[in-house]
């Protein structure tokens, strides 16, 4: 082996053993690895545990990295809120993709116009999330769609019939808040949250259904309106409000000729 060699090996153990030497590496590098980063120092300001509306920072990241593999052109989003998740998915998608966030709320309306303003690749609809149409978001298919908003079973079921005709081939659609909190993970603004929103009754044994009615749409989806298959993505082991992803059921085209 020879020196060279050698201290590259060295290099490459250090790499992977030691965040230190991996952040003097990266700078040593800077001008090579250049433009192969990803912008996600957004993330850092994103609640995790305390979190107990908006995506926490772990789903977040799980949501750039879907919109990085998927590449998808048009993104609607069902709930804009303050705009960390429309952030952020403006931040993982790329410059030939738009974002549309429907919210019916004028306080939404108000920070979109004031902080998103001149950000060509989003629109705000300010619509109701049972409005969705194919004018409201530019006519073409959708390719991913975020659903957070009305967290009411009859409303999103609406929202569902409405948007599938609008779904592109393979199009994803992430449904936020279906997973549960266990009680002895939960903190002052889990509690203070059950109490206010009425959902402390919505318990199954050691864990809550922060969100029943998102649970139980998920279950209408796979039960009644068939042909979607569904991921559930969720841990007791911290406190996590779980997102699922649905897709619509197909198998993939194999060459006959290779004996598939």
């Amino acid at each position: 082996m020879t020196i060279a060699t050698r201290l590259q090996d060295r290099a490459q153990r250090l790499f992977y053993r030691s965040p230190a030497a991996r952040r003097a590496l990266l700078l040593a590098f800077a001008r090579r690895v250049r433009g192969r980063g990803y912008d996600i120092g957004h993330l850092r300001v994103y609640q995790e545990a305390d979190a107990v509306g908006p995506l926490q920072r772990d789903e977040a990241l799980l949501m750039y990295g879907l919109c990085r593999v998927l590449r998808p052109r048009k993104v609607v989003e069902m709930g804009f809120l303050f705009g960390h998740s429309a952030f952020n998915l403006l931040q993982a998608t790329g410059p030939d993709a738009h974002v549309y966030s429907f919210d019916v709320s004028q306080e939404a309306a108000q920070f979109a116009r004031r902080h998103f303003r001149g950000i060509d690749r989003f629109t705000f609809v300010h619509a109701s999330q049972t409005d969705i149409s194919a004018e409201l978001v530019g006519g073409g298919s959708i390719d991913l769609a975020f659903l957070d908003a009305s967290h009411d079973l009859e409303l999103n079921k609406q929202t569902f019939d409405r948007l599938v005709p609008l779904l592109s081939d393979g199009a994803v659609v992430a449904v936020h808040d279906t997973g549960t909190w266990r009680r002895d993970l939960m903190g002052p603004p889990h509690h203070a949250f059950l109490e206010e929103s009425g959902q402390e009754l919505h318990s199954l044994g050691d864990r809550v259904q922060h969100q029943r009615d998102e649970r139980r749409f998920v279950n209408w989806i796979t039960e009644e309106r068939g042909g979607f298959s569904a991921l559930h993505l969720h841990t007791d082991r911290v406190i996590r409000h779980g997102l699922t992803l649905l897709q619509a059921r197909k198998p993939l085209p194999v060459d006959p000729e290779s004996g598939g």
